[in-house]
């Protein structure tokens, strides 16, 4: 009776978080659209601040070159304050994904410490509302990564995959072979790691995951 309720428990745990998921990524949509429509209006706004004082003649077509011009630099100031959604684009159904690498990491782990699984990505609309892979509430929806900078799905100990069936899509086709963003190896073959990248890859994750509040910038000035 003792080991039924304990399961009844986690099953309804689970269903709680699945629960929990689904009510945030309508939340994080919904937020998402106001702040596109929010930076759509203010691109406007400030392009034509910018033209009043520097003309006493305004045309549409000047309005609507500066404005996009303007909208550009809005856009990169909500990427880097880190409130956007991030979903993998362009999605493809991981459980059909027909591009899986055959890196025998069986070989390696020893040596590597399954370091690709610190690599920072952004899940899919799949994976977020299938509901097994965790993700960070604070930067949605990236991968869920612990303290030590790792996937939150990997066990410490063997360094194997927990949620291997489901795992992401960049889980499945990344090729430590041969990877011009993310070298692991100094030389695959005679499996010498490449130490200089466990630095990037901290350094990188640090930034990416830090939360950022009080540190945003609040200058409604638009720069040049």
């Amino acid at each position: 009776m003792q080991s039924e309720s304990k399961t009844n428990t986690q099953n309804n745990s689970h269903e709680l978080l699945k629960e929990i998921t689904r009510g945030l990524l309508y939340t994080h949509t919904r937020i998402n659209a106001n702040t596109t429509r929010t930076l759509e209006a203010s691109s406007f706004l400030y392009a034509l601040i910018e033209l009043l004082s520097e003309k006493d003649i305004l045309s549409i077509e000047e309005l609507d070159k500066r404005k996009k011009q303007v909208a550009q630099r809005l856009v990169h100031k909500f990427v880097e304050s880190k409130i956007g959604l991030l979903y993998q684009d362009p999605e493809c159904d991981k459980y059909t994904f027909e591009h899986e690498t055959e890196v025998d990491c069986g070989s390696r782990r020893h040596i590597c410490k399954a370091i690709c699984c610190k690599f920072p990505f952004a899940l899919s609309r799949q994976d977020v509302e299938e509901g097994a892979i965790r993700w960070e509430f604070g930067r949605p929806y990236l991968i869920a990564h612990g303290d030590d900078g790792y996937c939150i799905h990997l066990d410490r100990e063997s360094y194997r995959c927990t949620v291997w069936e489901q795992r992401p899509v960049p889980c499945r086709g990344f090729d430590c072979e041969d990877n011009e963003k993310w070298k692991v190896w100094e030389d695959f073959v005679e499996m010498v790691i490449n130490d200089g990248m466990i630095k990037q890859i901290d350094d990188s994750n640090e930034e990416i995951y830090t939360y950022q509040n009080s540190n945003v910038n609040n200058d409604d000035k638009v720069e040049e």
